[in-house]
């Protein structure tokens, strides 16, 4: 089957040569009849005709052969970058698909958006999402529940991300990784990523009321979040590329969510410097990181201000 296809490409590639080649062999052959067919005349003249109207009407022949195979060629080439163009699209816009809003995916595969193919340096907000007891519920229930569970759950959370621009990274079992800054910049991703973990929490409190209706487990969670430079772009193989960020930014975030109680967003100070006064936050105990010396100052969002609620 390759074969046939590859002998198809060597075919069409060269309409050109082809075309002149069958208007030569035209010429040949009606030369050779008009030797046979007259008796007087030169050799030389039966090739290029015998007189001045039949050396154009060969002429224009074989200006046409050469025009048909030239249009040919140049249509089979167009149709062949178009179908290129549209497979790279479509492989574009799925890939981004899991990563981005619908919106700002087909901005990627239409240009509008630019991602960068190697890695760049740039400031993000990195969000870590993990479900608490997680292992324990998992004992508990039949994989195939706990499947649809997860899958109903990172759908309402995935909703709300693309709600808010943000950029899913990646799925680690119970946990996600989300990106705001990277490959998508807005002015306000630290403010856009704290409303989105609000809301998240928010939302799961309704998704949880549905949950004991049905005598299932509850589902809590803790959030991480922290803002700072890091370097965005593809990671992986050749063959199995995904566009990530990496970075003593990332490490803090999902360290800061692995300190978050149940139903706690625990936030950095780097973030809480961008978030002016929009939300109630307290202070709490200083978390420990591994590989930092000094002890990160860790505060809780516990809600919206009252007049940021007003807005």
């Amino acid at each position: 089957m390759k074969l046939n296809k590859k002998n198809r490409v060597h075919f069409t590639d060269q309409m050109v040569l082809i075309g002149f080649g069958i208007a030569a062999v035209y010429w040949i052959l009606d030369s050779i009849m008009s030797i046979f067919l007259s008796q007087e005349g030169y050799f030389l003249q039966r090739i290029i005709g015998s007189d001045l109207s039949e050396m154009w009407t060969r002429l224009i022949v074989l200006c046409l052969f050469i025009i048909f195979g030239s249009h040919a060629q140049f249509t089979i080439n167009e149709r062949k970058a178009m179908a290129k163009k549209l497979e790279v699209d479509r492989m574009t816009r799925e890939r981004f698909q899991r990563l981005l809003s619908p919106d700002l995916a087909e901005m990627v595969v239409s240009g509008k958006l630019k991602v960068e193919k190697g890695g760049e340096s740039r400031v993000a907000t990195v969000v870590f999402i993990d479900i608490r007891d997680f292992t324990a519920m998992s004992e508990n229930t039949r994989p195939t529940e706990v499947l649809q569970m997860l899958n109903e759950y990172f759908e309402m959370v995935v909703e709300i991300v693309f709600q808010h621009e943000g950029t899913v990274d990646k799925f680690m079992g119970d946990e996600i990784m989300v990106i705001w800054g990277a490959p998508v910049i807005h002015d306000d991703d630290p403010l856009r990523a704290v409303q989105a973990a609000l809301e998240i929490n928010v939302q799961l409190a309704e998704f949880n009321k549905r949950r004991l209706a049905e005598n299932k487990p509850e589902i809590k969670i803790g959030i991480g979040v922290n803002t700072g430079s890091l370097v965005a772009g593809y990671i992986g193989s050749t063959r199995a590329m995904s566009y990530s960020v990496i970075g003593d930014t990332v490490n803090t975030a999902s360290r800061l969510c692995a300190a978050a109680k149940k139903g706690q967003i625990l936030i950095s100070e780097n973030t809480l410097q961008h978030l002016g006064e929009k939300f109630e936050v307290a202070e709490i105990e200083s978390v420990y990181a591994k590989g930092k010396f000094n002890p990160i100052r860790v505060y809780n969002v516990m809600g919206w201000r009252e007049q940021s609620l007003a807005v």
